[in-house]
């Protein structure tokens, strides 16, 4: 069986990196992936899979199915949302090589119960397709998840964050800036004070946590008193109690900016919170136990940042490996990672991750007793 699945993911090499660059030349933002989900869904639709688009009402979703009889039931996860500039993130390898595991692990099918799911989840840019799918009890359904992620390292059980992020309003009174500056209330004075005060904050924190952030709005005549200020913080934390409490700080940090100049302070999230990644040791060491035959070798502990699949992780077992997909060891998120993840070394990986996960598979199709040690693994963490 192992040869079968094998053959069949070569077989379709060309298709999938065919499939992939097409992703990658037409990308699109979270939430707008109309084109990038029909054509990975449509795509399994011609290899046999029962495909349900929009999931659960989401536009941009879709779960594609093949069982048989009662046995594991595998979910890969695909990503294909891109950044504004493009597929930085390596997305478009990411959804097609989730289709390529699935087409593969499928044909073990013939031989083990079980049901293989290739379940399409945007908006993981912004954190939002996987808990909406977990809201509407999608994942609940499975008793393992996987997906692989392009990095610029190897680590098969990185230690995923923490985040949330939070849009941060001082209101003050605008005036004459030359005329009668002290007839008004500076708001980019008390957004200025709430950037020094975290970046203070910022040297107390604990390792694994991250304060970062943006101006979105500071005043829009040089000559007025600005009236309104707008800063957004992301925060992150490796330990999801130490994150609520760095939160609170930030807040705090906010109130007393906005009590110094006496603006009027308004707060509150502009993106869900992701959670950390629950790790599945069970799950990763199968992952382990194959990967070394498709060039797949660990390197040091990786923090991973932070993603949606993190929330599947505390719904059912879940993995999340990071896997060196380029040659220059650039970060993911920057335009040198962006141009290589179309290289020959980045495809010739996109086949061997599909491998290495469609292989994972087949060892729980095998063993399902692995399932229950997952669980178990899973229940008391």
């Amino acid at each position: 069986m192992k040869e079968i699945i094998l053959n069949k993911i070569d077989e379709i090499k060309d298709e999938i990196i065919d499939l992939s660059m097409d992703i990658y030349n037409n990308p699109e933002i979270a939430m707008e992936e109309f084109e990038s989900s029909k054509k990975l869904a449509s795509y399994l639709r011609t290899k046999g899979f029962d495909v349900e688009e929009k999931l659960a009402g989401m536009d941009t979703a879709f779960r594609a199915t093949k069982k048989n009889g009662e046995g594991p039931k595998i979910a890969i996860c695909a990503e294909y949302d891109a950044l504004p500039y493009g597929h930085a993130c390596g997305h478009h390898l990411i959804g097609t090589m989730s289709c390529a595991a699935g087409i593969g692990l499928a044909e073990a099918l013939s031989e083990y119960a079980g049901e293989i799911a290739v379940i399409g989840t945007p908006a993981e840019e912004i954190g939002e397709g996987k808990p909406y799918l977990i809201d509407h009890n999608i994942f609940q359904y499975y008793d393992l998840a996987m997906m692989i992620h392009p990095f610029a390292e190897t680590c098969i059980d990185p230690t995923i964050s923490t985040i949330g992020g939070y849009d941060f309003t001082f209101i003050g009174k605008t005036s004459h800036a030359g005329a009668k500056p002290f007839d008004g209330i500076n708001a980019l004075d008390a957004l200025v004070s709430f950037y020094n005060n975290v970046s203070v904050l910022r040297q107390q924190l604990k390792d694994g946590t991250r304060i970062h952030g943006i101006v979105l709005e500071g005043g829009s005549v040089v000559n007025s008193i600005p009236e309104k200020a707008v800063m957004r913080y992301e925060v992150r934390s490796e330990d999801m109690k130490y994150y609520h409490e760095v939160v609170d700080k930030v807040v705090n940090c906010a109130k007393a900016a906005a009590l110094a100049t006496g603006c009027e302070l308004k707060y509150g999230p502009f993106e869900r919170v992701c959670l950390g990644l629950k790790k599945n040791t069970t799950l990763a060491n199968v992952f382990r136990s194959v990967m070394g035959e498709f060039n797949i070798e660990e390197h040091d502990q990786q923090n991973g940042g932070s993603t949606d699949m993190g929330d599947v992780s505390y719904t059912i077992p879940a993995i999340h490996p990071m896997v060196k997909f380029v040659e220059n060891g650039a970060d993911a998120h920057t335009l040198e990672f962006m141009n290589a993840s179309i290289k020959p070394f980045a495809y010739n990986m996109l086949i061997n991750g599909a491998k290495a996960m469609a292989m994972t598979g087949l060892e729980v199709l095998k063993n399902p007793a692995i399932v229950e040690k997952m669980k178990q693994e899973f229940n008391n963490k």
